[in-house]
């Protein structure tokens, strides 16, 4: 018997039409049978993803739920390979890579991999990128972006049994460090001893405003190209 699951993502109001595009794609062609959409429309992420992961394990009776972010672009082979990968017990959280950034307000955004481990330096706890990102392997990671990830409700009963008064997902803030309510969620897990895993072959596009200026420029025609795996489309290469 086929395992069920549920699809859920958060948003303001809006999304990216390749968002939209990436889902139907994967309802439609992936082979698995999705039970139903959760969506939670608002400005606060950390309660609308709260509302979404309360209501999916209390109303809905899904074996698994697959978190999509708004602006991320999934598809049917990345999918499957969490779906492929998953496993209740040894490997009840999934997660693909998307990249975001350090530098935002940079003329040329770095692009570094949503994904991470603990450390802990002069008592406090904090994460670091795993930088550079194996390819194509399955690993087992700390936390991540839930913006492309497949959970098993069981990691509702685990996380309850150990913190049962404590949310799933909040914003942390003491002192000058900062805390976002997806690196919490993934906190509370350790804490629950709730193990999480990576496939960096499922790597999904973020959509994001970037400067498209001299500096984008240079990244592609001024000898960078040379020195990376940048590829360009024949008619764009030199000579």
């Amino acid at each position: 018997m086929q395992e069920t699951v549920s699809i859920a993502w958060c948003d303001n109001g809006n999304v990216d039409g390749k968002f939209m595009q990436g889902v139907v794609d994967v309802l439609l062609k992936s082979g698995i049978t999705f039970d139903t959409s959760l969506r939670s429309q608002g400005n606060q992420i950390a309660r609308q993803r709260e509302k979404v992961i309360n209501y999916w394990y209390e109303q809905k009776k899904t074996d698994w739920l697959l978190w999509v972010d708004s602006d991320v672009v999934i598809s049917v082979d990345k999918f499957k390979l969490l779906w492929d990968n998953k496993d209740a017990k040894e490997r009840p959280i999934m997660t693909g890579v998307y990249f975001t950034t350090d530098t935002p307000e940079e003329p040329l955004m770095i692009p570094m991999p949503t994904i991470y481990e603990f450390g802990e330096a002069d008592g406090v706890v904090g994460i670091k990128r795993i930088h550079p990102m194996p390819e194509n392997k399955l690993i087992k990671i700390g936390a991540a972006g839930m913006g492309f990830v497949l959970m098993h409700r069981s990691i509702v009963d685990r996380i309850r049994e150990v913190l049962p008064d404590a949310p799933f997902f909040t914003e942390v803030g003491v002192g000058n460090t900062f805390m976002g309510e997806d690196i919490y969620f993934y906190a509370v897990c350790d804490k629950a001893e709730v193990p999480v895993y990576c496939h960096t072959g499922a790597v999904v596009p973020h959509m994001k405003r970037f400067s498209f200026d001299e500096h984008y420029y240079k990244a592609f025609f001024g000898g960078v190209e040379k020195q990376s795996n940048l590829v360009l489309p024949k008619r764009y290469k030199k000579g």
